[in-house]
């Protein structure tokens, strides 16, 4: 069963974080790296309810991104979201 980012980001695990952060962070320089990890940890409760986390799912134990047009412009649209910068 698939379960997106929206039910499950106020119980990430520190392997969903990794996994989250190897997904997401691609490209991204160390201090946007620091920023993300840090609210996937402490920051959770700050991240809105957007659409664009329906496409960010988890199923049998692995994160994946569903891109509807450009992926690399999605994910980082996600990142952006996560980091509050939307």
């Amino acid at each position: 069963m698939k379960t997106s980012f929206n039910d499950l980001k106020s119980k990430l695990s520190a392997q969903d974080i990794d996994q989250l952060m190897s997904l997401l962070g691609k490209r991204c320089r160390a201090k946007k790296l620091n920023r993300l990890r840090s609210m996937l940890t402490y920051g959770t409760g700050a991240i809105g309810s957007f659409g664009i986390f329906g496409r960010l799912t988890k199923e049998n134990g692995q994160w994946d991104y569903c891109a509807g047009q450009s992926y690399t412009d999605e994910i980082r649209t996600v990142r952006e979201c996560i980091l509050g910068e939307l």
